[in-house]
């Protein structure tokens, strides 16, 4: 094996680290738009006045009041952006790991929107 082709420890580290963030990035998202569907689906009802979304309104509407077609869509998408980031992950791993951050931090504030702001529909 020649030098350049000789694999470092802090380089394997490295590789781990950012597999690892990358993997708990997307449980995260994952995890948090598990919620937000079970909320929209258990809260439907209600979910036109309190829903922010625009295209998500503009979908619960076409679909005559239920949120099938919005989490429908909703999901699949969530699912392109995960095997999209994931082909990049194999290319060049920070591209694919800053819009992934972002992604987990805009879900942590939208975390926050779920149990903190006052909501009349009846969130908990």
């Amino acid at each position: 094996m020649k030098n350049s082709e000789k694999i470092t420890k802090g380089e394997t580290i490295a590789k781990t680290i950012s597999d690892l963030v990358f993997n708990l990035c997307f449980w995260w998202v994952l995890l948090v738009s598990l919620v937000d569907h079970y909320l929209t689906i258990k809260l439907q009802e209600t979910i036109l006045t309190a829903e922010k979304n625009p295209l998500g309104i503009f979908l619960i509407k076409a679909d005559n009041g239920s949120v099938a077609l919005f989490m429908t869509l909703k999901m699949a998408f969530l699912w392109v952006i995960y095997f999209f980031l994931l082909n990049i992950y194999k290319v060049k791993k920070m591209y694919a790991l800053v819009p992934l951050a972002f992604l987990s931090i805009f879900q942590l504030l939208l975390v926050f929107y779920f149990f903190w702001e006052p909501n009349p529909s009846g969130l908990p």
